[in-house]
């Protein structure tokens, strides 16, 4: 009886140590990043937009709910967790924080990710996530697909917003997907971690470490000259030790207002502001500036007597974003047009009926990418090198539409270059309630 009850004990403890080790396989097998691995995977792989049928997925769902390896892996990992059949339908759910968030959605089963998550390129196309044109630069659609193609681990970051426009929810995750054997039959594990902490730390970490030193920099040099200069030269040294002062400061109080702004903590101080003084004050922070070096940037007013109710500081930092931009993107020697002007015509966008309105243009001859056009306005999205970019157009459409009311919106081709424009009402819009 010792004997039979030590070999069971023994056969207990064989089986937790496989399903601890096929737990651990699962939470950190080897990632698909080396040429070998990769190359067995297409990076597009073709998918079907088929869904499971009612029957098939609730046979699946009843599988899946049964496997104790499931069943252990939902309750032993803090990340989000999706299980996922063949046709990409959430089959199962852990109860992490980042899941539980999303109490709107009614229900989960037979959902796809992007679905789940309430993401608008969803809802873009009949057969619903993955199906459409933007879907192919997602990355849980990229880790799933390609997971399920090559039998492997698949890691990706994923940012998108759950829910619509400037009022939706930024999302930033590591996505992270593999393969299980349920039954002799694969099915796909997705772990989900929030990363917004860190691209918040990264990017402050570049504002301070690059940015503002670059300008401490600029400061020392200039304070330098104003010290061991007379006349004219001294005059000059003080006009820009007083101009980076003030760029120092909007650059440390631009992080204090976004962080405001997404916590739903800002309040815009609407007063009123005639749109030449603004044209005025960014033609003059942007003359030797660095991010104009080589460029040159042409300022018009169009829109002369008008005068709009707004917050001219959280104004002013859309406009800079969307200068300094339109200088990045400008080729050396290029030109950077900024002009504003009373809105003569409708727009299919929303924007004010006529004469309603003043619009700010910023043009640029360059023209964005189709597969980067549809994420510009994602945060921490970025095609700059390195870590910590990715907040200025994010920024443009949070302080544009949801603090001042505006649309802010783009347009971009190779024979026209790229547009950004932000429309704020005028007072007289404002007082109608439009």
């Amino acid at each position: 009886m010792r004997f039979l009850a030590r070999k069971r004990r023994q056969s207990r403890t064989q089986r937790s140590g496989q399903l601890k080790g096929r737990l651990l396989d699962l939470c950190y097998p080897p990632v698909a990043n080396s040429e070998t691995e990769a190359a067995h995977v297409t990076p597009t792989p073709v998918v079907s937009h088929e869904r499971a049928s009612p029957a098939k997925l609730e046979a699946e769902v009843r599988i899946v709910s049964q496997s104790p390896i499931v069943s252990a892996l939902l309750e032993a990992v803090d990340a989000g967790l999706l299980v996922l059949n063949r046709e990409r339908q959430i089959l199962a759910t852990n109860r992490a924080p980042l899941l539980e968030n999303l109490r709107h959605v009614p229900r989960r089963i037979g959902l796809r990710p992007g679905e789940f998550f309430s993401c608008p390129r969803a809802t873009e196309q009949e057969q619903g996530c993955g199906a459409g044109e933007h879907c192919l630069a997602c990355g849980t659609f990229q880790a799933v697909t390609r997971s399920q193609a090559g039998r492997i681990t698949v890691e990706q970051e994923c940012l998108l917003t759950s829910g619509n426009g400037a009022n939706g929810t930024p999302l930033e995750l590591n996505v992270r997907a593999t393969q299980v054997d349920i039954d002799g039959k694969d099915y796909t594990v997705v772990s989900l971690r929030d990363i917004s902490s860190e691209k918040r730390r990264q990017a402050l970490e570049r504002i301070f470490f690059h940015d503002i030193l670059n300008t401490l920099s600029a400061l020392s040099n200039w304070t330098h000259l104003l010290n061991h200069s007379s006349g004219e030269h001294q005059d000059r040294a003080r006009e820009r030790v007083s101009r980076l002062v003030g760029q120092l400061e909007r650059e440390i109080q631009l992080q204090r207002t976004l962080l405001e702004a997404e916590q739903g903590t800002l309040r815009p101080h609407r007063v009123g502001v005639a749109p030449a003084v603004l044209l005025a004050d960014l033609r003059a922070m942007f003359t030797d500036a660095p991010a104009a070096q080589q460029r040159t940037l042409t300022v018009e007013d169009r829109c002369p007597g008008a005068e709009l109710v707004t917050d001219p500081v959280l104004l002013g930092r859309v406009l800079v974003n969307m200068v300094k931009n339109a200088f990045e993107a400008a080729p050396v020697g290029g030109q950077v047009r900024l002009w504003c002007e009373r809105e003569t015509r409708p727009h299919a966008d929303g924007a004010p009926e006529p004469g309603e309105a003043v619009a700010f243009h910023v043009h640029n001859p360059g023209e964005i990418p189709p597969a980067v056009a549809a994420r510009v306005f994602q945060r921490s999205f970025t095609t700059k090198a390195g870590t910590g970019h990715g907040l200025g157009t994010y920024s443009m459409r949070l302080l544009g539409e949801r603090y001042l009311g505006g649309k802010v919106s783009f347009t971009t081709s190779a024979e026209e270059g790229t547009v950004f424009t932000i429309r704020l009402p005028l007072p007289a819009a404002v007082a109608a309630g439009i």
